[in-house]
Protein backbone atom coordinates (compact mmCIF):
# COMPACT_ATOMS: atom_id res chain seq x y z
CA UNK A 1 0.00 0.00 0.00
CA UNK A 2 2.60 2.53 0.80
CA UNK A 3 4.49 3.62 -1.89
CA UNK A 4 7.01 5.75 0.10
CA UNK A 5 9.94 4.22 2.49
CA UNK A 6 10.20 7.45 4.55
CA UNK A 7 6.03 7.62 5.20
CA UNK A 8 6.74 4.02 5.91
CA UNK A 9 7.68 5.30 9.09
CA UNK A 10 4.67 7.43 10.02
CA UNK A 11 2.23 3.93 9.38
CA UNK A 12 4.59 2.23 12.19
CA UNK A 13 4.28 5.16 13.81
CA UNK A 14 0.87 5.15 13.94
CA UNK A 15 0.47 1.28 14.43
CA UNK A 16 2.56 1.57 17.81
CA UNK A 17 0.57 5.13 18.77
CA UNK A 18 -3.07 4.34 18.62
CA UNK A 19 -5.48 1.99 18.84
CA UNK A 20 -5.93 2.53 14.57
CA UNK A 21 -4.56 -0.01 11.81
CA UNK A 22 -3.93 1.79 8.93
CA UNK A 23 -2.70 -0.69 6.79
CA UNK A 24 -6.25 -1.42 4.80
CA UNK A 25 -7.37 2.45 4.55
CA UNK A 26 -6.18 4.01 1.11
CA UNK A 27 -3.05 5.20 0.39
CA UNK A 28 -4.08 8.77 -0.79
CA UNK A 29 -6.65 10.01 1.17
CA UNK A 30 -4.50 8.05 4.61
CA UNK A 31 -1.43 10.61 3.09
CA UNK A 32 -3.50 13.37 1.95
CA UNK A 33 -4.91 13.75 6.55
CA UNK A 34 -1.14 13.17 7.77
CA UNK A 35 -0.23 16.17 5.25
CA UNK A 36 -2.76 18.21 6.52
CA UNK A 37 -1.66 17.50 10.26
CA UNK A 38 2.52 17.75 9.00
CA UNK A 39 1.37 21.38 7.42
CA UNK A 40 -0.45 23.01 10.26
CA UNK A 41 2.71 21.80 12.69
CA UNK A 42 5.14 23.10 10.03
CA UNK A 43 6.94 19.92 9.75
CA UNK A 44 7.96 18.95 6.50
CA UNK A 45 9.98 15.47 7.09
CA UNK A 46 7.90 12.09 7.77
CA UNK A 47 11.10 10.54 10.15
CA UNK A 48 10.31 13.67 12.12
CA UNK A 49 6.59 13.12 12.06
CA UNK A 50 6.83 9.98 13.19
CA UNK A 51 9.35 10.48 16.44
CA UNK A 52 6.66 13.51 17.24
CA UNK A 53 3.81 10.52 17.08
CA UNK A 54 5.86 8.33 19.26
CA UNK A 55 6.71 10.78 21.79
CA UNK A 56 3.59 13.09 21.58
CA UNK A 57 0.02 11.61 22.97
CA UNK A 58 -1.84 14.37 22.71
CA UNK A 59 -0.63 14.63 18.75
CA UNK A 60 -1.10 10.87 18.29
CA UNK A 61 -4.89 11.69 19.56
CA UNK A 62 -5.26 14.27 16.72
CA UNK A 63 -4.16 12.41 14.13
CA UNK A 64 -6.58 9.77 14.98
CA UNK A 65 -9.34 11.92 14.92
CA UNK A 66 -8.69 13.59 11.88
CA UNK A 67 -8.12 9.66 10.24
CA UNK A 68 -11.29 8.27 12.11
CA UNK A 69 -13.81 11.55 11.73
CA UNK A 70 -16.72 11.30 9.96
CA UNK A 71 -19.53 13.69 9.24
CA UNK A 72 -22.10 13.28 11.55
CA UNK A 73 -25.73 14.99 11.34
CA UNK A 74 -29.02 13.33 12.54
CA UNK A 75 -31.74 12.04 9.41
CA UNK A 76 -28.47 12.95 7.24
CA UNK A 77 -29.72 12.22 3.33
CA UNK A 78 -33.60 12.05 4.73
CA UNK A 79 -34.31 9.96 1.58
CA UNK A 80 -32.23 7.57 3.06
CA UNK A 81 -34.39 7.72 6.26
CA UNK A 82 -37.67 8.25 4.86
CA UNK A 83 -37.27 4.89 2.84
CA UNK A 84 -35.94 3.16 5.96
CA UNK A 85 -39.38 4.57 8.22
CA UNK A 86 -41.59 3.40 5.04
CA UNK A 87 -40.52 0.65 3.36
CA UNK A 88 -38.18 -1.54 5.48
CA UNK A 89 -38.89 -1.09 9.06
CA UNK A 90 -42.85 -2.05 8.91
CA UNK A 91 -42.21 -5.09 7.92
CA UNK A 92 -40.11 -5.91 10.98
CA UNK A 93 -41.41 -6.77 14.65
CA UNK A 94 -38.33 -6.45 16.84
CA UNK A 95 -35.82 -4.96 14.50
CA UNK A 96 -32.18 -5.66 14.72
CA UNK A 97 -29.86 -2.96 13.32
CA UNK A 98 -25.95 -2.23 12.91
CA UNK A 99 -24.45 1.17 12.49
CA UNK A 100 -21.16 0.32 11.65
CA UNK A 101 -19.05 3.40 11.46
CA UNK A 102 -21.35 5.40 13.31
CA UNK A 103 -18.93 7.75 14.68
CA UNK A 104 -20.69 9.77 17.61
CA UNK A 105 -23.81 8.47 17.39
CA UNK A 106 -26.41 10.55 15.18
CA UNK A 107 -26.71 7.53 13.07
CA UNK A 108 -27.41 4.80 15.77
CA UNK A 109 -29.85 7.44 17.42
CA UNK A 110 -32.06 8.78 14.03
CA UNK A 111 -32.92 4.77 13.57
CA UNK A 112 -34.29 4.69 16.89
CA UNK A 113 -35.88 7.23 16.36
CA UNK A 114 -37.55 5.84 13.62
CA UNK A 115 -38.40 2.60 15.59
CA UNK A 116 -39.81 4.81 18.10
CA UNK A 117 -42.25 6.31 15.89
CA UNK A 118 -43.02 3.20 14.72
CA UNK A 119 -44.13 1.89 17.85
CA UNK A 120 -41.25 -0.99 17.52
CA UNK A 121 -39.32 -2.50 20.24
CA UNK A 122 -35.59 -2.15 18.38
CA UNK A 123 -31.98 -3.05 19.35
CA UNK A 124 -29.78 -1.00 17.99
CA UNK A 125 -25.64 -1.58 17.67
CA UNK A 126 -23.44 1.30 16.71
CA UNK A 127 -19.89 0.79 15.94
CA UNK A 128 -16.90 2.70 15.74
CA UNK A 129 -12.90 2.14 15.64
CA UNK A 130 -12.56 5.43 17.22
CA UNK A 131 -12.82 5.85 21.14
CA UNK A 132 -13.64 9.42 21.78
CA UNK A 133 -16.27 9.50 19.26
CA UNK A 134 -18.04 6.35 21.26
CA UNK A 135 -17.20 8.25 24.54
CA UNK A 136 -19.61 11.22 22.93
CA UNK A 137 -21.87 8.67 21.48
CA UNK A 138 -22.65 7.10 24.77
CA UNK A 139 -23.22 10.43 26.06
CA UNK A 140 -25.60 11.87 23.77
CA UNK A 141 -25.05 15.59 23.83
CA UNK A 142 -25.05 17.58 20.30
CA UNK A 143 -24.31 20.73 18.63
CA UNK A 144 -27.76 22.39 16.96
CA UNK A 145 -25.87 22.33 13.58
CA UNK A 146 -26.10 18.47 14.35
CA UNK A 147 -29.35 18.85 14.39
CA UNK A 148 -29.85 20.88 11.17
CA UNK A 149 -31.77 18.03 9.04
CA UNK A 150 -34.01 17.17 11.68
CA UNK A 151 -37.41 18.54 12.18
CA UNK A 152 -38.93 20.81 14.76
CA UNK A 153 -41.38 18.45 16.42
CA UNK A 154 -39.23 15.42 16.09
CA UNK A 155 -36.20 17.78 17.99
CA UNK A 156 -38.79 18.77 20.63
CA UNK A 157 -39.63 15.68 21.38
CA UNK A 158 -36.42 13.82 21.90
CA UNK A 159 -34.10 16.34 23.20
CA UNK A 160 -33.77 18.05 25.89
CA UNK A 161 -31.78 21.73 25.25
CA UNK A 162 -29.15 21.84 27.53
CA UNK A 163 -26.91 25.44 26.98
CA UNK A 164 -26.58 26.07 23.36
CA UNK A 165 -26.30 21.86 23.19
CA UNK A 166 -29.08 19.34 22.61
CA UNK A 167 -29.54 16.19 24.49
CA UNK A 168 -30.86 13.02 23.26
CA UNK A 169 -33.69 11.86 25.63
CA UNK A 170 -32.63 8.86 28.39
CA UNK A 171 -35.50 6.40 26.57
CA UNK A 172 -33.55 6.73 22.79
CA UNK A 173 -30.06 6.93 24.27
CA UNK A 174 -30.92 3.73 26.03
CA UNK A 175 -31.67 1.38 23.21
CA UNK A 176 -28.49 2.28 21.22
CA UNK A 177 -25.67 -0.34 22.26
CA UNK A 178 -22.24 1.30 20.96
CA UNK A 179 -19.17 -0.97 20.75
CA UNK A 180 -15.65 -0.65 19.92
CA UNK A 181 -14.40 -2.84 17.00
CA UNK A 182 -12.51 -2.46 13.74
CA UNK A 183 -13.95 -3.54 10.48
CA UNK A 184 -11.36 -6.17 9.81
CA UNK A 185 -13.04 -7.79 13.43
CA UNK A 186 -15.92 -8.65 11.87
CA UNK A 187 -17.56 -11.82 14.16
CA UNK A 188 -21.48 -10.50 14.43
CA UNK A 189 -23.24 -13.53 13.73
CA UNK A 190 -27.08 -12.04 15.17
CA UNK A 191 -28.77 -12.18 11.65
CA UNK A 192 -29.09 -8.42 11.50
CA UNK A 193 -32.57 -6.99 10.20
CA UNK A 194 -30.23 -3.77 9.30
CA UNK A 195 -27.00 -3.02 8.30
CA UNK A 196 -26.00 0.65 8.03
CA UNK A 197 -22.23 1.32 7.08
CA UNK A 198 -22.27 4.67 4.86
CA UNK A 199 -19.23 6.70 3.95
CA UNK A 200 -16.99 4.24 5.34
CA UNK A 201 -15.96 1.90 2.66
CA UNK A 202 -14.72 4.91 0.36
CA UNK A 203 -11.65 4.88 2.31
CA UNK A 204 -10.97 1.36 2.54
CA UNK A 205 -8.70 -0.62 -0.12
CA UNK A 206 -10.55 -2.99 -2.44
CA UNK A 207 -9.32 -6.32 -0.48
CA UNK A 208 -10.69 -4.84 2.32
CA UNK A 209 -13.90 -3.51 0.83
CA UNK A 210 -14.37 -6.89 -0.31
CA UNK A 211 -13.68 -8.70 3.20
CA UNK A 212 -16.27 -5.94 5.16
CA UNK A 213 -19.00 -6.57 2.83
CA UNK A 214 -18.89 -10.74 3.29
CA UNK A 215 -19.01 -9.59 7.08
CA UNK A 216 -21.91 -7.88 6.39
CA UNK A 217 -23.44 -10.39 4.40
CA UNK A 218 -22.90 -13.12 6.74
CA UNK A 219 -24.21 -10.81 9.71
CA UNK A 220 -27.41 -10.36 7.99
CA UNK A 221 -30.66 -12.59 8.05
CA UNK A 222 -31.98 -13.64 4.78
CA UNK A 223 -33.34 -11.02 2.96
CA UNK A 224 -31.94 -8.57 5.35
CA UNK A 225 -31.17 -4.87 4.02
CA UNK A 226 -27.79 -3.03 3.27
CA UNK A 227 -27.58 0.82 3.18
CA UNK A 228 -24.26 2.41 1.87
CA UNK A 229 -23.08 5.76 1.01
CA UNK A 230 -24.19 7.52 -2.12
CA UNK A 231 -20.66 7.27 -3.38
CA UNK A 232 -20.07 3.39 -2.78
CA UNK A 233 -21.29 0.47 -4.53
CA UNK A 234 -20.80 -2.89 -3.91
CA UNK A 235 -17.97 -4.59 -5.48
CA UNK A 236 -16.15 -8.36 -5.90
CA UNK A 237 -18.11 -10.92 -5.17
CA UNK A 238 -20.53 -8.96 -2.83
CA UNK A 239 -22.30 -7.98 -6.25
CA UNK A 240 -23.55 -11.19 -6.49
CA UNK A 241 -24.56 -11.77 -3.11
CA UNK A 242 -26.83 -8.46 -2.39
CA UNK A 243 -29.46 -7.61 -5.09
CA UNK A 244 -30.16 -3.59 -5.45
CA UNK A 245 -33.79 -2.78 -3.95
CA UNK A 246 -33.19 0.94 -4.59
CA UNK A 247 -29.68 2.04 -6.59
CA UNK A 248 -29.99 5.92 -6.36
CA UNK A 249 -29.64 5.50 -2.46
CA UNK A 250 -27.76 2.34 -2.32
CA UNK A 251 -29.80 0.17 -0.42
CA UNK A 252 -29.80 -3.40 -1.56
CA UNK A 253 -31.21 -6.38 -0.02
CA UNK A 254 -29.41 -10.12 1.19
CA UNK A 255 -29.58 -12.31 -2.15
CA UNK A 256 -30.86 -16.08 -0.35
Amino acid sequence: MIKDQNFNLVVDAIKKAMDFNPDHYKYRPLRRRIWSRMRRLGIDSYEEYSNLLLNDEEEAVCLQESLTINLTRFFRNKVVFEYVKNEILPSTNTPFIWSAGCSSGAEPYTLAILCNELGLNCTIIGTDIDTASLRKARIGIYSSSALNETDPIIRNKYFEKVGNQYKIIDGIREAVKFQQVDLKDIDYKEEFDLIICRNVLIYLEREFQIQTLLGFYKALKDGGNLILGKVESLVGRAKSMFKPINLTERIYEKSK
